[in-house]
């Protein structure tokens, strides 16, 4: 594969038990969670950029969890991070390592190709530091990329899923659901997949002793009719979104 090929991608990479998504075009690449500290991520880079493109334009962390963030220094030794998001401040061994502007709900990351608009947390009066639970506080997106819209939903909780539902912040389907929390029971809520219907739902997840993904959340998707990607069964879930 000759690298740049006019393609945009979306990448589910495979992290292990972890989040880590990559979107690229080009000589542009956001990503969304960077997996934890096992050079996984790293390598999916490699797979799919350039071997001369040494820079991340973007990065996007939905919180501080170590399967979420743990990547990111490994990241750092190969590849220069322009930009670094999240919903909540550094937290842990990242405090006095990584600057991270806070993005909250009605933020918008944009260019000419693509849109990232945050969805939770919510905007607080004032205050930067939100105190909630780590999952509670996963920065939530919704990607559009050409006709197609894709959510991200980090760790979210199904608490978090119901307020976005009933306060009608997601306004319509997705083609793409990023499955929250690996797959576990305290996320992807039938509130969540009736108002969505996403056609593909993806869950980052490897070897794990926490019964990841739960029989519930797949028979939930089964239900409704999803397409499951797994990366610990297909490996990376590449999506080609757009061609020039």
């Amino acid at each position: 594969m000759s690298l740049p090929d006019g393609k945009t991608r979306l990448v589910f990479c495979d992290v292990g038990q972890g989040d880590g998504v990559l979107l690229s075009r080009g000589t542009f690449q956001m990503l969304y969670d960077v997996g934890r500290d096992n050079g996984k991520m790293r390598k999916c880079l490699e797979r799919y950029l350039p071997f001369w493109d040494r820079k991340i334009e973007v990065v996007i962390l939905s919180h501080w969890d170590n399967d979420h963030v743990g990547g990111l220094e490994d990241i750092g030794k190969g590849y220069k991070m322009e930009k670094v998001f999240s919903g909540v401040k550094a937290e842990g061994e990242f405090e006095q390592k990584v600057y991270a502007e806070i993005l909250r709900q009605n933020d918008v990351l944009r260019s000419d190709w693509f849109e990232f608009e945050v969805v939770w947390p919510e905007r607080s009066s004032g205050v930067e530091q939100v105190e909630m639970d780590s999952n509670e506080g996963s920065l939530v997106g919704v990607l559009r990329v050409a006709d197609k819209r894709i959510l991200l939903m980090g760790d979210a909780s199904v608490e978090v899923e119901q307020k976005l539902v009933w306060r009608k912040i997601l306004r319509g389907k997705v083609e793409v659901l990023k499955v929250g929390h690996h797959g576990s029971n305290t996320s992807t809520s039938e509130e969540l997949l009736e108002e969505v219907r996403p056609k593909v739902g993806v869950i980052g997840v490897g070897r794990n002793s926490f019964g990841h993904p739960t029989k519930e959340v797949l028979g939930r998707l089964e239900k409704y009719g999803v397409e499951v990607k797994r990366t610990d069964k297909d490996g990376d879930v590449v999506m080609i979104m757009a061609k020039e």
